[in-house]
């Protein structure tokens, strides 16, 4: 397992959060992340997108079994893409399902919408991510 990644993320004020039914999603305090993930299923709305520039954190799959991922942007346009994930949890490959097909990730790579709306408020929010979550870099599978 690899050890947890430092993360730096640009803030900005230039924040868009939307989802699969939705391009514009208000932002906390008006909405909240978790009232938001709440509606997470992969029939019909598989996928949230919180945008900052270029920067953005997404979740994928439903309320009980989904994936979060984060990229972020170099100043030379480049970018590094991670996933988050429990180092306690199993190697096991797990299918997120969405509404066109399936994401396979391992089972460690699983959140309940709970878990990913505390991650879409720490990127929100700029504060650090919880002690008990890491990030794995997985830019290569995008390259």
């Amino acid at each position: 397992m690899s050890k947890a990644l430092c993360v730096k993320v640009k803030h900005t004020m230039n924040w868009n959060f939307s989802c699969e039914t939705k391009e514009t999603i208000p932002l906390p305090p008006e909405y909240t992340f978790p009232q938001a993930l709440n509606y997470l299923n992969p029939e019909v709305n598989s996928f949230f997108i919180l945008q900052n520039e270029q920067d953005y954190m997404q979740c994928a799959g439903d309320k009980q079994n989904c994936t979060v991922e984060l990229r972020v942007y170099g100043n030379d346009g480049a970018f590094k893409h991670y996933v988050f994930y429990n180092p306690n949890g199993s190697d096991e490959i797990a299918d997120f399902k969405m509404t066109n097909g399936v994401i396979k990730r391992q089972r460690k790579h699983s959140f309940g919408f709970l878990k990913a709306s505390k991650l879409f408020s720490c990127y929100f929010e700029g504060k650090e991510w919880p002690k008990e979550i890491e990030l794995e870099d997985i830019t290569s599978q995008f390259i």
